[in-house]
């Protein structure tokens, strides 16, 4: 006899991130009842930590904007840019759910995003590339609005903030660089820093979210508005699966197992498994070097238990992560900072990425950096800079204007010597090697042209670069000394490993079925790009996209689909 206790609701969504919150909202809009668990302690997932921003071809603030766009161009841009082991079906049903969905969460939600100019997809050479428009970045937001949930929010990574934990967003950046030279520039950070000041008298932390966390505030605040019933320290401990459908979920709770049964189904969204030291190994290239950013409670669960209900991972993919440089700065009470290297220094004039070997192997101010980190080995590298360069840039966790310098030399995450043949001698590099890369890249760098690896070539660069910089603005000298140095990892701020599913977000099973009640969305979804993103903001827009279809799916069964694509088109040996 069963005696746990037993509840029933029309949908359950397993994990909080930006696909959960997005599916259990508009399943809740569209008047189902929902509750959402949550395994850890706080709410957001992922998306909390992230940049925030989404990829989304034809959207309605670029149209408003002026920047015109189409989708078959943009289904041709990712057919090249993913090859031929992309699915077409699901690429048709993103091209056109991503646009209603943000007009959705506009329309219906707390949920607001902005065109973020100046931002081109990843991919230049490939045809449909667009150089603006397709970027959307959240719009700040007041954690004060969230009420009592406002510390049950997943804060963002420290990395992002200013020293005493001040939030900063892409459009702070240029007053950040400026500070010091511009009257308006400092004007703008002391404001934010008197606004930051005073909310610490009341609050835990700053209340102006920016970013990723802005984007999880205003899920969070519209699944409240929503009527959405919010778990949180309550872990899956397994599916209910009964004649071939699956009928619920028990969970944990108080440290007691409850029976949830569902009307209408289930929606995984727990994050995939970059916490999961097994599948790392499995899955990720140099593990025993692997530094993920994603949460803890982020382990494969919601992989697992799809897999024993018969779902399936949907083959090979390009790359099996979302790849982020990081740095490490371990504490003297045994804890790590992890600072992921986005786009505050390794593109800007001056800095270089070496091997072993103290040689170049990549274009620094590319998206990607940790590809050519693996492919040739180079794991673990340095940054190297110069005095100038790290006064204006900063270097990880250094801030620009050198702030936080000398604390973290001491600490030991800085390395700085007063010459070049000193500093390759403290990171263990060939001296005579890194001077003549450096030579050489003082060179390119007069001309303005990177021989080597193209850097500062393609307009993708320019973000990560100094647009007041010439004639590169990606290219700079390294000649002033001290010189200094930051040992990086390659690290993940996703994965891309996950199920097969439909158009819907329903997962297929081993004859491309949809398992009845079961949806995937988020990192537990197999990635659309299958590793190879095409912009900033791909992996952000994949999760709210699905996350939005499997919430109308679960609330309506009218949404046209396209026939799933053969598994045999993807290499069906590669299913299981």
């Amino acid at each position: 006899m069963n005696d746990n206790p037993v509840i029933e609701k029309d949908v359950v969504v397993v994990g909080s991130g930006g696909s959960g919150m997005t599916a259990a909202i508009v399943a809740a809009t569209q008047g189902l009842d929902v509750l959402l668990v949550e395994k850890t302690g706080l709410f957001g997932g992922t998306t909390a930590l992230s940049g925030g921003g989404i990829w989304v071809p034809c959207n309605t603030q670029a149209a408003e904007a002026g920047l015109k766009d189409d989708p078959e161009q943009a289904f041709a841009y990712v057919q090249e840019v993913v090859g031929p082991t992309l699915r077409t079906d699901l690429l048709r049903a993103f091209l056109d759910a991503a646009p209603r969905m943000v007009d959705y969460l506009h329309a219906r939600t707390s949920v607001r995003f902005a065109v973020q100019r100046g931002f081109a997809d990843w991919h230049p050479q490939a045809k449909g590339f667009s150089a603006d428009g397709r970027l959307l970045c959240p719009v700040e937001y007041d954690g004060r609005e969230l009420g009592e949930y406002f510390d049950q929010l997943r804060p963002p990574l420290t990395e992002f903030n200013a020293p005493g934990g001040m939030m900063f967003g892409i459009g702070d950046m240029p007053h950040i660089a400026k500070v010091t030279t511009s009257f308006t520039s400092f004007k703008h950070i002391a404001k934010l820093a008197v606004r930051f000041g005073v909310d610490r008298l009341s609050y835990s932390r700053g209340t102006r979210l920016t970013m990723g966390n802005a984007m999880a505030a205003r899920l969070l605040r519209s699944a409240i508005d929503a009527g959405v019933e919010l778990w949180k320290d309550t872990p899956m401990r397994s599916l209910i699966h009964e004649h071939g459908a699956i009928k619920g979920v028990v969970v944990e709770r108080d440290g007691k197992p409850v029976e949830i049964r569902t009307r209408r189904g289930v929606v995984l969204a727990t994050g995939g498994f970059s916490a999961n030291p097994d599948m790392r190994k499995q899955y990720i290239p140099f593990a025993e070097h692997h530094v993920s950013l994603v949460p803890e409670g982020n382990t494969g669960d919601g992989l697992q238990q799809a897999r024993d209900a018969g779902g399936r991972f949907d083959g090979e993919n390009l790359s099996n992560a979302g790849w982020v440089v990081v740095s490490l700065l371990r504490k003297p009470d045994g804890g790590i900072r992890k600072f992921p290297h986005l786009y505050m220094d390794r593109g800007k004039p001056g800095c270089i990425a070496v091997n072993r070997d103290g040689r170049r192997f990549g274009n620094e101010a590319a998206t990607n950096l940790v590809e050519p980190m693996h492919r040739t080995g180079s794991v673990p590298a340095h940054l190297v800079c110069d005095h100038p360069f790290i006064k204006k840039y900063g270097l990880g966790l250094v801030r620009p204007g050198g702030f936080g310098l000398k604390g973290l030399i001491a600490a030991g995450y800085i390395l700085t010597e007063p010459t070049l043949d000193a500093l390759a001698a403290r990171i263990g590099v060939n001296p005579g090697n890194l001077a003549d890369t450096v030579a050489r890249s003082n060179q390119q760098a007069a001309r303005g042209v990177d021989d080597d690896f193209g850097r500062g070539r393609d307009k993708a660069d320019m973000p990560l670069g100094d647009p007041n910089h010439t004639p590169n603005p990606c290219l700079g000298p390294i000649q002033q000394g001290p010189f200094y140095a930051v040992q990086i990892f390659p690290g993940d701020s996703t994965t891309t490993v996950g199920l097969r599913i439909d158009g819907k977000a329903r997962v297929l099973d081993g004859n491309d079925q949809p398992i009845p009640g079961l949806h995937a969305v988020g990192l537990d979804m197999n990635s659309l790009w299958r590793g190879r993103a095409p912009g900033n903001g791909a992996n952000n827009t994949l999760s709210l996209t699905f996350g939005y279809l499997a919430g109308l799916a679960l609330a309506q069964d009218d949404v046209p689909q396209p026939a799933i694509e053969p598994a045999a088109q993807i290499g069906a040996e590669q299913l299981n």
